[in-house]
Protein backbone atom coordinates (compact mmCIF):
# COMPACT_ATOMS: atom_id res chain seq x y z
CA UNK A 1 0.00 0.00 0.00
CA UNK A 2 1.16 3.15 -0.95
CA UNK A 3 2.42 5.44 2.21
CA UNK A 4 -0.34 7.93 3.00
CA UNK A 5 0.62 11.50 2.96
CA UNK A 6 -0.85 14.32 5.35
CA UNK A 7 -0.18 17.62 5.28
CA UNK A 8 -0.09 20.02 8.40
CA UNK A 9 -0.74 23.72 7.58
CA UNK A 10 0.19 25.86 11.18
CA UNK A 11 2.52 25.25 14.07
CA UNK A 12 0.33 26.22 17.14
CA UNK A 13 -1.04 24.26 19.43
CA UNK A 14 -3.61 22.73 17.77
CA UNK A 15 -1.20 21.66 14.41
CA UNK A 16 0.79 19.94 16.68
CA UNK A 17 -1.70 18.06 18.39
CA UNK A 18 -3.30 17.12 15.14
CA UNK A 19 0.17 15.96 13.78
CA UNK A 20 0.60 13.75 17.13
CA UNK A 21 -3.00 12.44 16.44
CA UNK A 22 -2.23 10.94 12.98
CA UNK A 23 1.02 9.71 14.01
CA UNK A 24 -1.05 7.58 16.85
CA UNK A 25 -3.33 6.70 13.94
CA UNK A 26 -1.19 6.39 11.06
CA UNK A 27 2.42 4.84 12.48
CA UNK A 28 3.10 4.35 9.00
CA UNK A 29 2.22 7.53 7.28
CA UNK A 30 4.43 10.31 5.85
CA UNK A 31 3.18 13.71 8.35
CA UNK A 32 4.10 17.43 7.21
CA UNK A 33 3.24 20.07 9.11
CA UNK A 34 4.20 23.65 7.32
CA UNK A 35 4.12 26.28 9.50
CA UNK A 36 5.76 29.94 9.17
CA UNK A 37 7.85 31.82 11.93
CA UNK A 38 6.39 35.19 10.99
CA UNK A 39 2.21 33.93 12.39
CA UNK A 40 2.74 34.64 16.21
CA UNK A 41 0.90 32.46 18.15
CA UNK A 42 -2.48 33.50 19.53
CA UNK A 43 -1.57 32.45 22.95
CA UNK A 44 -5.02 33.29 25.12
CA UNK A 45 -5.69 29.70 25.26
CA UNK A 46 -3.05 29.29 28.06
CA UNK A 47 -5.96 27.44 30.02
CA UNK A 48 -6.74 24.09 29.02
CA UNK A 49 -9.39 21.34 30.66
CA UNK A 50 -8.58 17.51 31.97
CA UNK A 51 -9.07 16.74 28.16
CA UNK A 52 -5.49 17.57 27.48
CA UNK A 53 -4.20 15.38 30.29
CA UNK A 54 -5.97 12.51 28.93
CA UNK A 55 -4.36 13.70 25.41
CA UNK A 56 -0.71 13.65 26.86
CA UNK A 57 -1.05 10.59 28.74
CA UNK A 58 -2.14 8.78 25.55
CA UNK A 59 0.23 10.43 24.04
CA UNK A 60 2.83 8.63 26.20
CA UNK A 61 3.99 12.27 27.79
CA UNK A 62 5.34 12.66 30.57
CA UNK A 63 3.26 14.96 32.67
CA UNK A 64 6.06 15.98 35.09
CA UNK A 65 8.01 16.50 32.11
CA UNK A 66 5.57 18.59 30.71
CA UNK A 67 5.27 20.69 33.36
CA UNK A 68 8.78 21.81 33.73
CA UNK A 69 9.46 22.19 30.08
CA UNK A 70 6.68 24.66 29.81
CA UNK A 71 6.39 26.70 32.95
CA UNK A 72 3.14 24.52 33.77
CA UNK A 73 0.94 24.61 36.85
CA UNK A 74 -2.49 22.49 37.74
CA UNK A 75 -5.62 23.91 37.28
CA UNK A 76 -8.85 22.81 39.55
CA UNK A 77 -11.54 25.01 37.78
CA UNK A 78 -12.37 28.42 37.43
CA UNK A 79 -13.28 31.08 40.33
CA UNK A 80 -16.04 33.29 38.70
CA UNK A 81 -15.81 36.32 40.47
CA UNK A 82 -18.32 39.48 40.77
CA UNK A 83 -20.54 37.98 37.99
CA UNK A 84 -23.39 39.06 40.34
CA UNK A 85 -22.02 42.73 40.64
CA UNK A 86 -22.43 42.00 44.52
CA UNK A 87 -18.42 40.96 45.27
CA UNK A 88 -19.26 37.58 45.69
CA UNK A 89 -17.54 34.56 43.77
CA UNK A 90 -18.62 30.97 42.97
CA UNK A 91 -16.22 27.80 41.70
CA UNK A 92 -17.10 25.68 38.41
CA UNK A 93 -14.71 22.96 39.89
CA UNK A 94 -13.47 19.81 37.87
CA UNK A 95 -14.67 16.32 38.82
CA UNK A 96 -13.80 15.02 42.54
CA UNK A 97 -13.58 11.61 43.35
CA UNK A 98 -12.95 11.67 46.75
CA UNK A 99 -16.40 9.59 47.65
CA UNK A 100 -18.85 7.65 45.43
CA UNK A 101 -22.47 8.95 46.48
CA UNK A 102 -25.21 6.92 46.09
CA UNK A 103 -29.06 6.96 46.74
CA UNK A 104 -30.12 4.09 49.01
CA UNK A 105 -32.30 1.48 47.18
CA UNK A 106 -33.04 4.09 44.12
CA UNK A 107 -29.13 5.17 43.09
CA UNK A 108 -26.09 2.65 43.49
CA UNK A 109 -23.66 5.17 42.46
CA UNK A 110 -23.01 8.90 40.53
CA UNK A 111 -25.02 10.50 42.27
CA UNK A 112 -22.51 13.59 42.61
CA UNK A 113 -24.97 15.77 40.56
CA UNK A 114 -28.10 14.88 43.39
CA UNK A 115 -25.71 15.82 45.92
CA UNK A 116 -25.36 19.06 44.81
CA UNK A 117 -28.78 19.98 44.04
CA UNK A 118 -29.13 18.87 47.86
CA UNK A 119 -26.60 21.18 48.91
CA UNK A 120 -28.98 24.25 46.81
CA UNK A 121 -32.37 23.15 48.68
CA UNK A 122 -30.71 22.76 52.25
CA UNK A 123 -28.81 26.33 51.58
CA UNK A 124 -25.12 25.08 52.24
CA UNK A 125 -22.48 26.56 50.40
CA UNK A 126 -20.92 24.68 46.97
CA UNK A 127 -17.59 25.93 47.74
CA UNK A 128 -17.66 24.82 51.37
CA UNK A 129 -18.76 21.06 50.90
CA UNK A 130 -16.83 20.24 47.58
CA UNK A 131 -13.62 18.99 47.54
CA UNK A 132 -12.48 20.61 44.82
CA UNK A 133 -13.31 23.97 45.48
CA UNK A 134 -12.20 23.81 49.06
CA UNK A 135 -8.61 22.32 47.33
CA UNK A 136 -8.47 25.86 45.26
CA UNK A 137 -9.52 28.21 47.73
CA UNK A 138 -6.63 26.81 49.76
CA UNK A 139 -4.18 27.19 46.90
CA UNK A 140 -3.61 23.04 47.49
CA UNK A 141 -3.74 20.09 44.56
CA UNK A 142 -4.75 16.32 44.69
CA UNK A 143 -3.90 15.01 41.88
CA UNK A 144 -5.49 11.63 43.25
CA UNK A 145 -8.91 12.74 43.60
CA UNK A 146 -9.81 15.56 41.91
CA UNK A 147 -9.45 15.50 37.60
CA UNK A 148 -6.98 18.11 37.10
CA UNK A 149 -5.88 20.53 33.55
CA UNK A 150 -3.00 22.50 33.21
CA UNK A 151 -2.41 26.37 33.08
CA UNK A 152 1.12 26.56 30.04
CA UNK A 153 2.42 29.10 28.32
CA UNK A 154 1.20 28.79 24.67
CA UNK A 155 4.27 29.44 23.08
CA UNK A 156 6.23 26.83 25.53
CA UNK A 157 3.78 24.13 24.77
CA UNK A 158 3.98 24.47 21.12
CA UNK A 159 7.67 23.77 21.18
CA UNK A 160 7.50 20.90 23.38
CA UNK A 161 4.67 19.63 21.15
CA UNK A 162 7.39 20.52 17.81
CA UNK A 163 9.83 18.59 19.72
CA UNK A 164 7.91 15.79 20.51
CA UNK A 165 6.64 15.42 16.76
CA UNK A 166 10.05 15.34 15.17
CA UNK A 167 11.09 12.85 17.34
CA UNK A 168 8.40 10.60 16.30
CA UNK A 169 9.53 11.51 12.89
CA UNK A 170 6.94 14.16 11.50
CA UNK A 171 8.68 16.09 8.93
CA UNK A 172 8.64 20.11 9.53
CA UNK A 173 9.11 22.58 7.53
CA UNK A 174 9.50 26.14 8.08
CA UNK A 175 7.73 28.30 5.05
CA UNK A 176 4.74 30.39 4.47
CA UNK A 177 2.16 28.52 2.53
CA UNK A 178 1.31 30.20 -0.69
CA UNK A 179 -1.26 27.74 -2.63
CA UNK A 180 -2.91 24.81 -3.38
CA UNK A 181 -3.04 22.90 -6.03
CA UNK A 182 -6.86 20.93 -6.44
CA UNK A 183 -7.42 18.57 -8.79
CA UNK A 184 -10.57 18.51 -11.18
CA UNK A 185 -12.92 17.43 -7.91
CA UNK A 186 -11.74 19.97 -5.73
CA UNK A 187 -9.36 17.89 -3.87
CA UNK A 188 -5.90 19.25 -3.10
CA UNK A 189 -3.05 17.41 -4.43
CA UNK A 190 -0.21 20.09 -3.66
CA UNK A 191 0.57 22.76 -1.02
CA UNK A 192 2.83 25.16 -1.95
CA UNK A 193 4.87 27.44 0.05
CA UNK A 194 7.11 30.11 -1.45
CA UNK A 195 9.95 27.74 -2.75
CA UNK A 196 8.74 24.12 -2.45
CA UNK A 197 6.09 21.83 -3.31
CA UNK A 198 4.56 18.79 -1.09
CA UNK A 199 2.30 16.56 -2.05
CA UNK A 200 -0.62 15.56 -0.15
CA UNK A 201 -3.85 12.90 -0.01
CA UNK A 202 -5.27 14.63 3.05
CA UNK A 203 -5.04 18.61 4.75
CA UNK A 204 -5.58 19.85 8.03
CA UNK A 205 -6.01 23.48 8.52
CA UNK A 206 -4.56 24.54 11.37
CA UNK A 207 -3.62 27.94 10.60
CA UNK A 208 -5.82 29.73 13.06
CA UNK A 209 -7.66 32.40 12.03
CA UNK A 210 -6.17 33.01 8.90
CA UNK A 211 -8.15 30.05 7.94
CA UNK A 212 -6.02 29.56 4.40
CA UNK A 213 -7.79 26.62 3.36
CA UNK A 214 -11.16 26.09 4.87
CA UNK A 215 -11.97 29.71 4.16
CA UNK A 216 -9.36 31.07 2.04
CA UNK A 217 -9.22 27.85 -0.70
CA UNK A 218 -13.09 26.10 -0.05
CA UNK A 219 -15.09 29.59 0.83
CA UNK A 220 -17.00 27.79 3.67
CA UNK A 221 -20.01 29.93 5.03
CA UNK A 222 -19.12 31.55 8.32
CA UNK A 223 -22.04 31.03 11.15
CA UNK A 224 -21.44 34.04 13.49
CA UNK A 225 -22.37 33.46 17.10
CA UNK A 226 -22.23 37.56 17.41
CA UNK A 227 -26.10 37.55 17.91
CA UNK A 228 -25.42 35.40 21.29
CA UNK A 229 -21.66 36.71 22.26
CA UNK A 230 -21.59 40.08 21.87
CA UNK A 231 -17.59 39.94 22.56
CA UNK A 232 -15.50 41.56 20.05
CA UNK A 233 -11.69 42.36 21.44
CA UNK A 234 -9.43 41.36 24.02
CA UNK A 235 -6.66 42.78 25.54
CA UNK A 236 -3.64 40.77 27.02
CA UNK A 237 -0.92 41.60 29.52
CA UNK A 238 1.00 39.87 32.04
CA UNK A 239 1.64 40.47 35.54
CA UNK A 240 4.78 38.99 38.01
CA UNK A 241 4.09 35.24 39.16
CA UNK A 242 2.04 34.60 42.25
CA UNK A 243 3.78 32.91 44.38
CA UNK A 244 0.87 30.75 45.86
CA UNK A 245 0.20 29.57 42.63
CA UNK A 246 -3.66 29.13 42.93
CA UNK A 247 -4.44 26.33 41.10
CA UNK A 248 -7.53 27.79 39.32
CA UNK A 249 -8.55 30.10 36.70
CA UNK A 250 -9.53 33.34 38.05
CA UNK A 251 -12.51 35.18 35.28
CA UNK A 252 -13.87 38.87 37.13
CA UNK A 253 -16.57 40.77 35.42
CA UNK A 254 -15.95 44.10 34.28
CA UNK A 255 -17.77 46.82 33.54
CA UNK A 256 -17.70 45.73 29.56
CA UNK A 257 -16.90 41.99 29.90
CA UNK A 258 -14.54 40.26 31.92
CA UNK A 259 -10.76 39.79 32.80
CA UNK A 260 -9.35 35.99 32.92
CA UNK A 261 -5.76 35.33 35.38
CA UNK A 262 -3.74 32.37 34.78
CA UNK A 263 -1.25 31.74 36.76
CA UNK A 264 2.13 29.94 35.77
CA UNK A 265 5.48 29.46 36.81
CA UNK A 266 7.00 32.33 36.07
CA UNK A 267 4.03 35.09 35.65
CA UNK A 268 0.69 35.68 35.70
CA UNK A 269 -1.19 36.05 32.38
CA UNK A 270 -4.46 38.00 32.29
CA UNK A 271 -6.34 39.33 29.09
CA UNK A 272 -9.72 41.48 29.40
CA UNK A 273 -12.79 40.55 26.86
CA UNK A 274 -14.91 43.45 26.02
CA UNK A 275 -17.65 44.37 23.92
CA UNK A 276 -16.69 47.22 21.76
CA UNK A 277 -19.78 48.64 21.31
CA UNK A 278 -19.19 50.35 24.84
CA UNK A 279 -15.73 50.57 25.36
CA UNK A 280 -12.06 50.62 23.32
CA UNK A 281 -9.05 49.05 23.78
CA UNK A 282 -7.54 51.74 25.92
CA UNK A 283 -10.56 52.17 27.61
CA UNK A 284 -10.44 48.54 28.69
CA UNK A 285 -6.61 49.35 29.70
CA UNK A 286 -7.29 52.01 31.93
CA UNK A 287 -10.37 49.47 33.72
CA UNK A 288 -8.03 47.05 34.73
CA UNK A 289 -5.49 49.09 35.37
CA UNK A 290 -7.79 50.37 38.20
CA UNK A 291 -8.72 47.04 38.85
CA UNK A 292 -5.36 46.04 39.68
CA UNK A 293 -3.92 49.48 41.05
CA UNK A 294 -1.08 49.68 38.34
CA UNK A 295 0.38 50.69 34.94
CA UNK A 296 -0.60 47.52 32.56
CA UNK A 297 1.69 47.20 29.65
CA UNK A 298 -0.55 45.75 27.23
CA UNK A 299 0.86 43.27 25.09
CA UNK A 300 -1.62 42.12 22.12
CA UNK A 301 -5.10 43.64 21.00
CA UNK A 302 -7.32 40.90 19.02
CA UNK A 303 -9.98 41.45 17.22
CA UNK A 304 -12.17 38.30 16.89
CA UNK A 305 -15.89 37.03 15.79
CA UNK A 306 -17.00 34.29 17.39
CA UNK A 307 -18.77 31.29 15.47
CA UNK A 308 -17.72 28.43 13.22
CA UNK A 309 -17.67 27.08 10.27
CA UNK A 310 -20.51 25.35 8.67
CA UNK A 311 -18.48 22.72 7.32
CA UNK A 312 -14.82 22.10 8.73
CA UNK A 313 -14.33 18.81 6.30
CA UNK A 314 -14.77 19.95 2.80
CA UNK A 315 -13.37 17.44 0.48
CA UNK A 316 -10.26 16.28 1.39
CA UNK A 317 -9.31 19.06 4.39
CA UNK A 318 -10.88 19.46 7.95
CA UNK A 319 -9.50 22.35 9.81
CA UNK A 320 -9.14 22.20 13.32
CA UNK A 321 -9.02 24.67 16.23
CA UNK A 322 -8.82 28.29 15.51
CA UNK A 323 -9.13 27.53 11.36
CA UNK A 324 -12.69 26.23 12.14
CA UNK A 325 -14.21 27.73 15.64
CA UNK A 326 -13.74 30.46 18.16
CA UNK A 327 -15.87 30.80 20.71
CA UNK A 328 -14.12 33.33 23.31
CA UNK A 329 -11.44 32.23 26.25
CA UNK A 330 -14.37 31.77 28.79
CA UNK A 331 -14.57 27.98 29.63
CA UNK A 332 -11.14 27.12 28.38
CA UNK A 333 -12.64 25.53 25.29
CA UNK A 334 -10.45 26.00 22.50
CA UNK A 335 -7.84 23.04 22.79
CA UNK A 336 -11.33 20.88 23.94
CA UNK A 337 -12.81 21.78 20.89
CA UNK A 338 -9.62 20.24 18.99
CA UNK A 339 -9.26 17.08 20.92
CA UNK A 340 -12.74 16.11 20.65
CA UNK A 341 -12.86 17.13 17.07
CA UNK A 342 -9.80 14.65 16.66
CA UNK A 343 -11.54 12.36 19.21
CA UNK A 344 -14.44 12.24 16.78
CA UNK A 345 -12.44 11.29 14.09
CA UNK A 346 -11.27 8.39 15.23
CA UNK A 347 -14.75 6.87 14.16
CA UNK A 348 -14.21 8.42 10.56
CA UNK A 349 -10.94 7.22 9.52
CA UNK A 350 -12.07 5.60 6.87
CA UNK A 351 -13.76 8.42 5.03
CA UNK A 352 -10.12 9.77 5.13
CA UNK A 353 -9.40 7.44 2.24
CA UNK A 354 -13.29 6.77 0.71
CA UNK A 355 -14.58 10.90 1.45
CA UNK A 356 -17.94 9.49 1.69
CA UNK A 357 -20.01 12.39 1.20
CA UNK A 358 -23.04 10.89 3.83
CA UNK A 359 -20.04 10.34 6.50
CA UNK A 360 -18.67 14.01 6.26
CA UNK A 361 -21.88 15.35 6.43
CA UNK A 362 -22.37 13.31 9.63
CA UNK A 363 -18.78 14.77 10.92
CA UNK A 364 -19.56 18.20 9.79
CA UNK A 365 -22.82 17.87 11.94
CA UNK A 366 -21.82 16.41 14.98
CA UNK A 367 -18.71 18.94 15.57
CA UNK A 368 -21.03 22.01 14.72
CA UNK A 369 -23.16 20.44 17.50
CA UNK A 370 -20.44 19.99 19.62
CA UNK A 371 -19.37 23.71 19.33
CA UNK A 372 -22.85 25.33 19.04
CA UNK A 373 -23.45 23.11 22.95
CA UNK A 374 -20.33 24.76 24.40
CA UNK A 375 -21.43 28.40 22.72
CA UNK A 376 -24.66 28.24 24.73
CA UNK A 377 -22.85 26.60 27.98
CA UNK A 378 -20.72 29.96 28.01
CA UNK A 379 -24.08 32.40 27.04
CA UNK A 380 -25.43 30.97 29.97
CA UNK A 381 -22.95 32.63 32.39
CA UNK A 382 -23.93 36.31 31.28
CA UNK A 383 -27.31 35.65 32.57
CA UNK A 384 -26.51 37.72 35.52
CA UNK A 385 -27.87 40.22 38.30
CA UNK A 386 -26.05 42.95 37.36
CA UNK A 387 -27.10 46.48 36.44
CA UNK A 388 -24.12 48.87 37.00
CA UNK A 389 -23.01 49.53 33.75
CA UNK A 390 -24.72 50.05 29.90
CA UNK A 391 -23.11 46.68 29.01
CA UNK A 392 -24.81 44.07 31.69
CA UNK A 393 -28.26 46.34 31.99
CA UNK A 394 -28.25 45.81 28.00
CA UNK A 395 -27.25 41.79 27.76
CA UNK A 396 -30.37 40.37 27.85
CA UNK A 397 -32.39 42.61 25.59
CA UNK A 398 -29.58 42.75 23.18
CA UNK A 399 -28.53 39.53 22.55
CA UNK A 400 -30.37 36.18 20.93
CA UNK A 401 -31.20 33.34 23.69
CA UNK A 402 -30.01 30.42 22.25
CA UNK A 403 -32.78 27.87 21.57
CA UNK A 404 -31.03 25.04 23.77
CA UNK A 405 -30.79 27.52 26.89
CA UNK A 406 -34.14 28.93 26.23
CA UNK A 407 -35.29 25.35 26.49
CA UNK A 408 -33.29 24.59 29.73
CA UNK A 409 -34.43 27.94 31.50
CA UNK A 410 -37.95 26.49 32.79
CA UNK A 411 -36.40 23.54 33.89
CA UNK A 412 -33.68 25.73 35.64
CA UNK A 413 -36.09 28.64 37.44
CA UNK A 414 -37.76 25.52 39.07
CA UNK A 415 -34.80 23.92 40.31
CA UNK A 416 -35.77 20.83 38.12
CA UNK A 417 -32.83 20.34 35.86
CA UNK A 418 -32.02 16.66 34.95
CA UNK A 419 -29.86 14.92 33.19
CA UNK A 420 -31.90 14.15 30.26
CA UNK A 421 -32.50 17.82 29.96
CA UNK A 422 -29.29 18.39 28.66
CA UNK A 423 -29.49 15.77 25.48
CA UNK A 424 -29.95 16.18 21.94
CA UNK A 425 -31.35 13.94 19.39
CA UNK A 426 -27.56 12.71 18.36
CA UNK A 427 -24.95 14.17 20.73
CA UNK A 428 -24.98 14.18 24.42
CA UNK A 429 -23.60 17.51 26.10
CA UNK A 430 -20.20 17.80 26.47
CA UNK A 431 -20.79 19.91 29.58
CA UNK A 432 -21.90 17.81 32.63
CA UNK A 433 -24.82 18.38 34.41
CA UNK A 434 -23.06 18.73 37.76
CA UNK A 435 -21.37 22.14 35.29
CA UNK A 436 -24.41 23.70 34.40
CA UNK A 437 -25.79 22.92 38.25
CA UNK A 438 -22.82 24.81 39.55
CA UNK A 439 -22.66 27.90 37.45
CA UNK A 440 -26.81 28.15 37.54
CA UNK A 441 -26.84 28.48 41.62
CA UNK A 442 -23.62 30.80 41.33
CA UNK A 443 -25.23 33.44 39.21
CA UNK A 444 -28.98 32.60 41.18
CA UNK A 445 -30.83 31.02 38.59
CA UNK A 446 -32.59 28.54 40.87
CA UNK A 447 -36.27 30.18 41.41
CA UNK A 448 -37.94 27.29 43.67
CA UNK A 449 -36.42 24.80 46.14
CA UNK A 450 -34.34 22.07 44.01
CA UNK A 451 -36.49 19.56 43.00
CA UNK A 452 -35.50 16.51 44.73
CA UNK A 453 -38.18 14.66 46.80
CA UNK A 454 -37.53 11.16 47.42
CA UNK A 455 -34.08 11.61 46.01
CA UNK A 456 -32.97 13.66 49.14
CA UNK A 457 -31.31 10.61 51.31
CA UNK A 458 -28.10 11.09 49.33
CA UNK A 459 -24.95 9.32 50.51
CA UNK A 460 -22.92 10.32 52.25
CA UNK A 461 -24.62 13.34 53.99
CA UNK A 462 -23.03 17.16 54.12
CA UNK A 463 -21.71 17.03 56.98
CA UNK A 464 -20.37 13.93 56.82
CA UNK A 465 -18.52 14.38 53.38
CA UNK A 466 -17.74 18.00 54.83
CA UNK A 467 -15.67 16.26 57.81
CA UNK A 468 -13.91 14.27 55.09
CA UNK A 469 -13.23 16.88 52.94
CA UNK A 470 -11.56 18.85 56.11
CA UNK A 471 -9.23 15.96 56.84
CA UNK A 472 -8.28 14.93 53.40
CA UNK A 473 -6.97 18.73 52.90
CA UNK A 474 -4.89 18.84 55.76
CA UNK A 475 -2.76 15.75 54.04
CA UNK A 476 -2.38 17.73 50.61
CA UNK A 477 -0.09 20.07 49.37
CA UNK A 478 0.27 23.21 48.76
CA UNK A 479 0.79 23.90 44.71
CA UNK A 480 3.81 25.25 45.87
CA UNK A 481 5.14 22.46 47.21
CA UNK A 482 3.83 20.14 44.81
CA UNK A 483 5.34 22.20 42.17
CA UNK A 484 8.90 22.00 44.22
CA UNK A 485 8.67 17.76 44.36
CA UNK A 486 8.63 18.52 40.49
CA UNK A 487 11.62 19.63 40.05
CA UNK A 488 9.98 23.00 38.93
CA UNK A 489 12.85 25.86 38.08
CA UNK A 490 10.31 28.04 40.18
CA UNK A 491 11.17 27.60 44.30
CA UNK A 492 8.04 28.62 46.28
CA UNK A 493 7.74 32.37 46.93
CA UNK A 494 10.50 33.02 44.03
CA UNK A 495 9.33 35.19 41.00
CA UNK A 496 12.24 35.92 39.88
CA UNK A 497 12.25 33.43 37.20
CA UNK A 498 13.21 35.05 33.95
CA UNK A 499 9.54 35.74 32.07
CA UNK A 500 8.80 33.67 29.63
Amino acid sequence: MRQKKFVVIGGGTSGWITALSLRQFFAHAQITVIYSQDKGIVGVGEATTPHFVDFLKETGVDLADFMRSVGATLKKGISFENWNGDGQKYFHPFKETLREFSIPRIFGHTCFDFYLKKLIREQLPLDDYTYAARLAYANKVDVDHCHFAFHFDANQCANYLENLARARGVQVVVGEFRQAVQDSAGNITQILTQDSAFECDFVFDCSGFHRAIIGGVYGQRWISYREHLPMKQAITFWQDADPSFPPYTGCIAMKAGWMWRIPLQGRVGCGYVFDSDYIDADEAKREAEHFYGQRLDVRKVLKFDAGRYENIWVKNCIAVGLSGNFIEPLESTSIWLQLSLLLTLRQFLSNIDDLDSHSTALFNELIGQDVDEKMEFVYLHYLTKRQDSAFWRDFREKTVLPQRIARLLPFIKRGDLKFHNLRSADLPSHFALRSYVSVCAGLGLFEKPMAIEHLDTIEPAPAAYKAQIESQLQQSRSQAQFLEALGCPVAPGNTEMSTP
